[in-house]
């Protein structure tokens, strides 16, 4: 909980100059299993056994985002790791819940370690964030050791979460694991119930610990081809 020492048009001051627009997909039960509370179907394509989807498209909220390293009580006492953020909301929003997904508005591209996929029988593959730029593409040989690699614009096109595989390029077999290193605009996810912070009846609004949402839901799939 924040010490407010500061004035009230002060706290506010802080969220109008800060906060930023933020969208939020909200996640839902998915009732894929055999009984209620139980667990979830983990051949359910819907959610992909995680046991939660999102089936409205996002809504539209402001949120102060900063690193943790920015909030170092918190990685004292474990409750951070680096690279989180913590997200302060302002008195009145929408509240975070675990599982929902955040995305900032910012097109900006992170580096990222990237994806292995599993060659689709389509022209197209998804990705687990939408891609700003690609550092490589390509396949290995386990046996050789050899590396296959792709070209961008020749091989393959990039747009927000899919990969097209061009006509006239060359491409993985159907089946063939390959790599995939890009900048990504990340998605996240709230892994912690977020804090209703209170003092002296006064709401302050929630404050809430995201993480990268691969490293949360890694089985999500409804979403990844979305946006």
């Amino acid at each position: 909980m924040w010490n407010t020492r500061f004035p009230p048009g002060d706290f506010a001051e802080f969220f109008r100059r800060h906060a930023e627009r933020v969208l939020w997909y909200q996640a839902v039960p998915c009732p894929c299993g055999n009984q209620p509370g139980g667990p979830s179907n983990v051949n359910c394509v819907l959610c992909g056994g995680l046991g939660r989807f999102y089936p409205n498209p996002p809504g539209t909220t402001r949120a102060a985002l900063t690193q943790v390293r920015q909030q170092q009580v918190l990685e004292a006492i474990g409750e951070v790791f680096p690279g989180d953020l913590v997200a302060d909301q302002p008195p009145g929003a929408v509240q975070f819940a675990p599982l929902d997904i955040i995305l900032p508005t910012w097109v900006r591209g992170e580096p990222y370690e990237g994806d292995e996929i599993s060659r689709g029988a389509t022209s197209t593959d998804a990705l687990t964030y939408r891609a700003q730029s690609v550092a490589f593409c390509g396949t290995v040989n386990r046996i050789t050791g050899a590396i296959t690699a792709y070209r961008e614009g020749t091989d393959f096109s990039v747009s927000g979460k899919v990969i097209t595989w061009l006509s006239g390029g060359n491409a993985p077999p159907f089946g063939m694991l390959y790599a995939i290193r890009y900048d990504a605009q990340f998605e996240w996810s709230p892994y912690l119930p977020g804090q209703v912070r209170y003092e002296n009846g006064t709401n302050l609004g929630q404050r809430t610990i995201l993480r990268k949402r691969h490293l949360v839901l890694r089985n999500l799939s409804a979403l990844a081809a979305s946006g």
